[in-house]
């Protein structure tokens, strides 16, 4: 049998166990603030699940740090996902974390060794120091980082991501679709893109003053494993949304959620799935969408690809007209709220297109001016 104690802000919560293929977690404790997921109160019935459950599931890696993972421990432990949960256990930090005897190496660097390296292989250098401390999903190559303030020697944590030859420019991509998401004044993690533009690198959202709050995805919130990011629409997240969101952030998270839906349409960005939306929260009385991430137009690279989640009962890119009924009907917001957002979203796309066309004046790298090129017709 094999047991994970899990905690809650470093609080003991309950235990998971995998027993004759089930998933087992069952509550040690009697406080109500210490449930371990939105989906699961505190409660004296276990939690039973033929697979491991969604909230535990959501700190498993996958695509490319899975990869590595996998070819390190799979002589020395299972890999299955109760296994990696239980290899990682010990480095995953948050809201929820683990007990374990697994070593966790303390190392960290600045952020100036990010943004300023002149090294050729510093993500490769970063995932041999940081891939055990890496609970990340996307199959897109990233690490999560220690960076060192070198002034308060403050630690936090960065997200890391580099791009193969399949994705060129994928650091430049996203960086400029976050910066238009900022710009439509959505919030955003603290983000950044090296000098040499090999790496994009996010600040952690769910980590505030020292703190980690709490943050599902809407896989979790839904219910659905990892494998089904792509099965789900618009509408239930909206759903969830209403369901879970405070009164006093409903409003708010609404009318972000149709921005965010309007810049994914106009981006092109056939990767917003259910793992990239969630929510942040400090309590249950205090629950709110999560900032905007993982933003970037995947048909630079994939010219005829599709929305990954249904609008309106189907998966093709829906114009204004369509997306302001979506806002009316389903998000419950006014044309006048409407017609506000729009603007600041395109008030935004007109200030990037802008700095795109300038650079491409000038700059000289094939891949880099193929890549300005393909964003600029998006917003044609």
């Amino acid at each position: 049998m094999d047991k994970l104690n899990v905690k809650v802000n470093s609080n003991s919560s309950g235990n998971l166990i995998k027993e004759d293929n089930e998933f087992i977690f069952s509550y040690d404790c009697e406080e109500k603030n210490n449930f371990i997921s939105l989906l699961m109160p505190v409660r004296s019935k276990p939690f039973i699940h033929n697979k491991l459950h969604p909230i535990f599931e959501m700190h498993l890696p996958e695509g490319y740090l899975l990869s590595i993972i996998k070819k390190h421990f799979s002589k020395l432990t299972k890999t299955d996902d109760f296994g990696l949960l239980k290899v990682m256990s010990n480095s995953i930090k948050g809201r929820l974390s683990y007990e374990s005897n697994f070593i966790k190496a303390d190392d960290s660097l600045s952020l100036d060794d990010l943004l300023h390296t002149k090294k050729d292989n510093l993500f490769d250098e970063l995932v041999t120091k940081f891939a055990l401390n890496s609970a990340l999903s996307g199959v897109q190559p990233k690490v999560l980082a220690l960076i060192k303030n070198k002034t308060t020697l403050k630690v936090d944590d960065y997200i890391v991501k580099s791009w193969g030859t399949d994705y060129k420019e994928l650091a430049l991509n996203e960086y400029y679709c976050m910066e238009i998401v900022r710009r439509s004044n959505i919030e955003v993690p603290e983000f950044y893109i090296s000098d040499d533009e090999k790496l994009f690198i996010m600040k952690r959202f769910d980590k505030v003053d020292d703190k980690y709050i709490g943050f599902e995805d809407m896989c979790v919130l839904m219910g659905k494993q990892r494998d089904d990011k792509y099965e789900g629409s618009h509408e239930q997240i909206v759903k969830t949304i209403k369901t879970f969101v405070s009164p006093q952030h409903k409003k708010s998270s609404l009318i972000q959620f149709f921005k965010m839906t309007y810049l994914n349409f106009l981006l092109k960005n056939g990767d917003a799935h259910l793992k990239n939306f969630g929510l942040i929260y400090t309590g249950i009385d205090d629950i709110q969408l999560a900032p905007a991430y993982d933003v970037v137009s995947t048909t630079v690279y994939i010219k005829n690809d599709i929305p990954a989640l249904l609008l309106l009962g189907s998966k093709k890119w829906w114009d204004n007209k369509y997306i302001e009924r979506f806002g009316i009907q389903t998000c419950d917001l006014t044309k006048k709220e409407i017609n506000e957002a729009i603007s600041e979203c395109d008030n935004a796309i007109k200030i990037v297109k802008n700095q795109l066309s300038i650079r491409l004046e000038s700059e000289s790298n094939e891949d880099k001016k193929e890549l300005l090129k393909k964003l600029i017709d998006c917003f044609i």
